[in-house]
């Protein structure tokens, strides 16, 4: 049975990478042309027909191969006000969090940080993860106690042992970009402390950064579960440390996130606290 479940699950994984790569040359193909962009809460919170069709052609995929599997995606479910929460107490069997472009502000100013993100969860413990970025073709999986990937190759987490050495990014929700944010304040806790501090607009990318090693850490407040579901399995499967502001181990349904390196973790979680 347990084989059984496994080669269920490797197979999903390809689909799931199958079903990226379709919705990157999607989004190629549009990505020169005028785009029709609409605010959701403000003007920092945008989406774009392609983040529509993007989604509609991932989730026209998933209920083809896999009808009996639930989904949760930015575009179809993120207009819920407890959309954050929707995982509190997941439904049970195999779902896919999806999130058709992450990082759309970037996508809309032809700045190549966005991806295609897609999660796997199981009983709603994340088990696979998928994160395509179509500018840079880099894609990064991982299945849970199967490795992290980057275009096929093994990545672990970088080697930092200082917090002087460690290179950090973290980002705004929309609601959140105005003065006084506590964003504002953790990053100037972080000054001088660390070696810098980047905002580059791509949750799921940069947990695949920390990830790679090419990122220390990596902190944000009022993420959705797309924001997080795949990057956070490629993330623990390269070696990293993935919990909340308090320390306590990452649920889908938690409002705060620090990920690192693992070594510099506890170091982190002081600075922030």
């Amino acid at each position: 049975m347990m084989n059984e479940q496994l080669a269920y699950e490797d197979a999903m994984m390809q689909d799931a990478i199958r079903y990226v790569k379709e919705a990157g040359r999607l989004i190629m193909n549009l990505i020169h042309k005028p785009l029709n962009i609409q605010e959701k809460k403000n003007q920092a919170d945008l989406v774009t027909e392609v983040d529509v069709r993007s989604e509609q052609l991932l989730r026209e995929q998933i209920i083809r191969d896999y009808p009996n599997h639930w989904i949760l995606s930015e575009e179809n479910d993120g207009g819920r006000e407890d959309s954050h929460r929707a995982l509190l107490q997941p439904p049970a069997g195999y779902g896919w969090i999806i999130d058709p472009i992450d990082g759309t502000i970037n996508f809309i100013h032809a700045i190549a940080h966005f991806a295609i993100s897609v999660g796997i969860v199981r009983d709603g413990v994340p088990i696979c993860g998928v994160v395509y970025n179509p500018v840079t073709n880099e894609l990064y999986s991982a299945r849970k106690q199967g490795g992290a990937f980057l275009n096929g190759q093994t990545i672990q987490v970088g080697k930092e042992q200082e917090l002087g050495q460690a290179l950090l990014a973290t980002g705004f929700q929309a609601i959140d970009w105005k003065p006084n944010s506590v964003v504002v304040e953790q990053i100037g806790r972080m000054t001088g402390v660390v070696r810098s501090v980047r905002i580059m607009g791509a949750a799921s990318l940069d947990l695949c950064l920390v990830a790679s090693g090419r990122l220390t850490g990596f902190w944000h407040d009022g993420l959705y579960p797309w924001d997080v579901a795949a990057g956070m399995v490629i993330l623990q499967e390269a070696g990293g440390a993935i919990t909340n502001i308090e320390g306590r181990p990452f649920a889908l349904s938690d409002n705060t996130l620090l990920a690192s390196n693992a070594t510099l973790h506890q170091a982190l979680i002081s600075v922030l606290q």
